[in-house]
């Protein structure tokens, strides 16, 4: 193992050991309510960004790429840095604290999703959860289905137009005939 790789390593491991002991609770800032920047807002993005966090803490990273961890190390640590600095506002000395305060939010909102694309194919399903399958809309095969049904119907007609289905008939038509006149 290179040092580099010793190194994201523990950065990593500092910093998800740090995103464990955050809890969305602490986030919401109640202390801040009376003055209406409290951050109860963000609390769905709090939660789901420590949940990635947490699962990816209980994958195993043993087998990942040094350089892939490095980025993911680099991830954990700006979501701490966010994080902590959600938890040291205060909205003292600020022109405008409740803009502060919503940017926060939407920075811990907007950096999910790349968060998740980076992060989410570490993260093994739940034991009892399923992998998500694309199924595909009824509607699918609907072309095929009637370029078929155009084709049978079709040669049936040819069939029956020039005589295939038709003699056929008529040797059941005269099949019955001799029946009854016995």
């Amino acid at each position: 193992m290179s040092s580099l790789e010793r190194s994201a390593r523990t950065r990593l491991k500092v910093n998800l050991e740090r995103l464990s002991r955050i809890k969305a609770s602490d986030l919401a800032r109640e202390e801040l309510r009376p003055r209406n920047l409290d951050f109860h807002a963000g609390l769905p993005y709090f939660e789901r960004t420590l949940a990635l966090f947490r699962a990816l803490n209980r994958s195993g990273l043993a087998k990942v790429p040094s350089a892939y961890l490095e980025l993911v190390a680099e991830h954990a640590e700006h979501a701490v840095n966010q994080f902590e600095e959600i938890l040291r506002f205060t909205g003292d000395d600020l022109v405008d604290p409740f803009g502060v305060r919503t940017h926060l939010i939407a920075e811990v909102r907007d950096y999910y999703r790349q968060l998740h694309d980076d992060l989410s194919i570490l993260i093994p399903p739940l034991p009892g959860q399923q992998q998500r399958t694309t199924v595909a809309p009824w509607y699918e095969g609907a072309p095929l289905a009637v370029a078929m049904f155009v084709i049978f119907a079709v040669g049936v007609a040819a069939a029956y137009r020039w005589g295939l289905i038709g003699f056929a008939a008529q040797d059941i038509v005269d099949s019955l005939r001799d029946i009854a006149h016995r």
